[in-house]
């Protein structure tokens, strides 16, 4: 049997969906929820919930909904999360129509169920109604979200149908999006062409934010959002390699990107990918663009802080679970999602091969992603055979974990982000949340 590389495997399940292109992105939703998908439904929402309807709170969840967002989902229950991975919302998000708690039946006989908390709208001025409701506050990070890599095999499943990040700021009422690249096929109000094709957003929110913070970022975007034509590709540019993230511990690149945000230094340059534009930005939060003379000076200012440290391959979370400071791994959101819903042996077992399967069908993803993903299948045995170590308490889960870490610098792709929120509510390592996810009716 050919022999593999942990660093080959590493590069493929991390930044196996971003690498390709945004165009190729773009392309692969477009028609999801207008016939891409065959004979995903039209959902018909009840004006007033029936009897059987429950609210957790503004989210409502309606059997007849209910069923009918699994109808036009058709998601793998490890695309869903557990209620610790959610903020409080009903402390910031106003009642609005469209808010719909969804229960995946895959998880309908578990000791504790997962689903989404559905935002179901139309397209048109939904960064004004996000606004309006608190489903979106600056800092916010959005992510593209796609049903239709469900079940179609390890390669899409492992980062849960993730496949690119933004960051967002409300002002004057109004959400707008800063994403790298910088360029009007992304930049607007969620309406720029590459997200009038994107069939769902899931909305994360960093934990404890305050009234300062949000101000400070909503400095960072506007500059860069002003700036774009100006910047890009001259000076902030794209990266396509993901594998190769700017992060240093003396954290400069993040004051390069500052430097060319306040124009300080007409020299500067640097690539970057979209998670690490967000986590950069992320880190300037205690940091005052309106005080640029911090970085004129040597070194990097000390309010320049990371977000979250960059997540390792494979965490330790599993293996030492009631430690408050454990940390979880890029690959490591389906086991996380399905190891906590407390299934019995032979449900939980096959649900974690499930992650590792395509199911015979159509494919939903386009010519690209189909050929990497055929290149790729060999690689995906040795996490399967972690995740069955993790399941069954084998000494040898250790040994994997080390092996794979060994020689994969830790890093913050997209899917980064989303496996934080299913840390345990109480760890000291839990900096996101998720708010919702964004369904598209239209």
């Amino acid at each position: 049997m050919k022999s593999i590389s942990v660093r080959t495997l590493a590069s493929a399940l991390i930044f196996l969906l971003p690498a390709l292109s945004r165009a190729q992105d773009a392309a692969l939703a477009d028609g999801f929820f207008s016939g891409g998908q065959t004979g995903a439904p039209k959902i018909e929402v009840p004006a007033v919930p029936e009897p059987a309807a429950t609210s957790k709170g503004p989210f409502v969840f309606d059997p007849a909904v209910n069923k009918q967002l699994d109808e036009k989902l058709r998601i793998p229950v490890f695309y869903a999360f557990p209620e610790s991975a959610y903020a409080r919302t009903s402390e910031t998000t106003a009642p609005m129509e469209g808010l719909w708690d969804f229960r995946h039946p895959g998880s309908a006989g578990a000791a504790a169920p997962v689903g989404l908390r559905v935002y179901l709208t139309p397209r048109k001025d939904v960064a004004t109604r996000l606004a309006a409701g608190g489903l979106a506050q600056t800092g916010d990070i959005v992510m593209t979200f796609r049903p239709e890599w469900g079940f179609q095999g390890p390669y899409p499943n492992v980062q849960m149908g993730i496949s690119h990040a933004g960051i967002l700021y409300v002002e004057n009422g109004i959400v707008s999006n800063i994403d790298n690249p910088l360029s009007q096929e992304f930049l607007g109000n969620l309406d720029s062409p590459y997200y009038r094709k994107a069939p769902a957003l899931h909305i994360i929110r960093p934990r404890n934010l305050g009234a300062e913070q949000k101000a400070n970022l909503l400095g960072w975007m506007k500059r860069l959002s002003k700036l774009a034509p100006q910047i890009f590709p001259s000076q902030l540019s794209f990266n396509q390699d993901y594998f190769s993230p700017k992060y240093t511990a003396d954290l400069k690149f993040v004051k390069t990107v500052a430097q060319i945000a306040l124009q300080q230094d007409s020299s500067a340059k640097i690539d970057i990918y979209c998670s690490e534009l967000v986590w950069a930005l992320l880190s300037l939060r205690d940091c005052d663009p309106g005080q640029p003379e911090q970085f004129a000076r040597e070194g990097v200012p000390a309010c320049v802080k990371p977000i979250f440290d960059p997540l390792q391959m494979v965490g330790d979370h599993f293996l030492a679970p009631k430690s408050p400071s454990s940390r979880i791994g890029l690959s490591d959101g389906p086991l996380a999602v399905i190891m906590s819903m407390g299934l019995p042996e032979p449900e939980t077992k096959a649900l974690l091969h499930e992650v590792f399967v395509k199911k015979p069908g159509a494919t939903h993803m386009s010519a690209g992603h189909v050929a990497v993903a055929e290149s790729l299948a060999p690689l995906f045995m040795p996490l399967e055979n972690y995740y069955t170590a993790i399941h069954t308490g084998s000494p040898q889960a250790a040994s994997v974990r080390n092996a794979f870490n060994s020689k994969v610098t830790p890093n913050y792709p997209p899917a980064a982000y989303l496996v934080n929120t299913l840390l345990p509510a109480g760890s000291e390592d839990r900096k996101m949340d998720l708010v919702g996810t964004v369904v598209f009716s239209d």
